[in-house]
């Protein structure tokens, strides 16, 4: 992909799954994708599904293992893309401030929403009680960490966007205000469950008796 093809400014880094049922010391499960149970990759994808690059989860043999492992992930997968003023979207498993202010050093922004429990996190923020609606934020080093209330409370974090408020139209039609770092997110974080939707249309695995083989054909066929 470095030789054929360059990205846009957002990407999206997540993890994705290849089913495998057999024996394998590094098979993981996650609840919440289409094959619960398999071999974990972390994917950099841009919010189109178009994916530029991924490693496969090893464990804890693997050079991204231990403490941070998500920063580790997060810096690895587009390190030949950091300091060219690239936007990376990430959820909560990922997000930080001491990532948000490793990634502003090499000038890369990041957006999404945030653990209340990451360290880093300003506790005056984490425990401040709105109203519906409202939206409180604060600022520190370049990282701007908000907090939002819709249905139930949702933290923030940015490099890139402020605390800028936009109207917006729900799915039954009616408006509301939203903060626009959530409406950004929104909009370039699916990149890797797009992805993931659209290779389930065209399956290309077989049975085999190595993962090797069931983990490289889906990733690596050429549908052009």
């Amino acid at each position: 992909m470095n030789d054929i093809y360059y990205p846009g400014k957002q990407l999206s880094p997540d993890e994705s799954m290849v089913l495998w049922r057999g024996r394998l010391q590094f098979r993981q499960f996650i609840k919440n994708k289409r094959y619960k149970y398999g071999i974990k990759l972390y994917v950099l994808a841009e919010p189109e599904g178009t994916v530029l690059k991924f490693q496969i989860y090893g464990g804890a043999g693997d050079d991204t293992s231990g403490i941070g492992h998500t920063q580790k992930i997060v810096l690895k997968l587009p390190e030949d893309k950091l300091a060219s003023g690239h936007s990376v979207y990430m959820d909560n498993y990922y997000n930080s401030y001491d990532l948000a202010t490793k990634l502003l050093d090499r000038q890369s922004y990041c957006t999404g929403t945030l653990n209340k429990n990451r360290k880093g996190n300003p506790i005056d923020l984490v425990t401040v009680t709105l109203r519906k609606g409202e939206n409180k934020s604060l600022f520190l080093n370049g990282v701007h960490i908000g907090k939002w209330r819709d249905k139930r409370y949702v933290l923030y974090i940015s490099t890139k966007h402020n605390n800028e408020m936009m109207e917006v139209t729900d799915k039954r039609g009616n408006v509301i205000v939203k903060s626009a770092t959530i409406i950004h997110y929104n909009k370039f974080m699916s990149g890797v469950d797009l992805q993931d939707q659209m290779v389930s249309y065209y399956p290309c695995e077989r049975k085999t008796m190595k993962w090797c083989k069931k983990d490289f054909y889906p990733y690596t066929t050429d549908e052009s």
